[in-house]
């Protein structure tokens, strides 16, 4: 499992370009992570989520027995103060992807996840049939005082073994979005997170 203890872009690229897989605990500091906690919990309140499906364009559909949780895509060019710093650590992380992994990346797109009590997401890969613009995966997590009791653990199926990774906050997961099949499992709480890709 590649946990790496430290938290530079650069590091969390070496890893990447060695393992496939990067595992950063503490990616976010507590006021940072709490802040967007926060963020995501106010835009929760006031309905702005929507129901996540799966597929692209006219072929996005909804399906419950594939994942169950609920988005809201966040949009650099408006983003709030606390969404700023965000963006910035995205920003940064782009940068040194396409430095140490000569990736091309150009865009991001990226939301906040909410998934219930009972929420899921069944095994898939984050790349689109015919279209792999999608490179890099990205999860930050924002649960405070998550317990493995609570569930809903990622696990990454990497080659020759399986990676579960609870979702405690301010933990930062980056894989190769066409190279790793990965589920979210069945969780029994409330689970939160920003989830985007790096795109070329």
């Amino acid at each position: 499992m590649a946990i790496h203890p430290l938290n530079t872009p650069v590091e969390i690229a070496a890893t990447l370009a060695r393992t496939g897989l990067c595992i950063v605990p503490d990616f976010l500091n507590t006021p940072t992570t709490r802040a967007l906690f926060l963020d995501l919990k106010t835009l929760k309140k006031a309905g702005q989520f929507t129901r996540a499906g799966i597929g692209q364009g006219h072929q996005h559909t909804v399906h419950d027995h594939i994942r169950r949780d609920e988005v809201f895509w966040l949009d650099e060019r408006l983003a709030n103060l606390t969404q700023q710093q965000l963006w910035l650590k995205i920003n940064a992380l782009k940068q040194a992807f396409n430095r140490e992994l000569y990736l091309g990346l150009r865009d991001f797109e990226g939301h906040y996840a909410s998934y219930p009590k009972g929420g899921f997401y069944a095994r898939h890969r984050d790349s689109f049939h015919h279209d792999e613009a999608r490179r890099v995966s990205v999860i930050i997590y924002l649960n405070p005082r998550w317990k493995v009791t609570d569930g809903g653990q990622l696990r990454v199926y990497t080659p020759g073994h399986d990676t579960d990774i609870s979702p405690i906050a301010g933990t930062l997961v980056c894989f190769l979005s066409h190279e790793l099949e990965h589920e979210v499992l069945l969780s029994h709480k409330n689970r939160l997170s920003f989830s985007g890709w790096f795109k070329t």
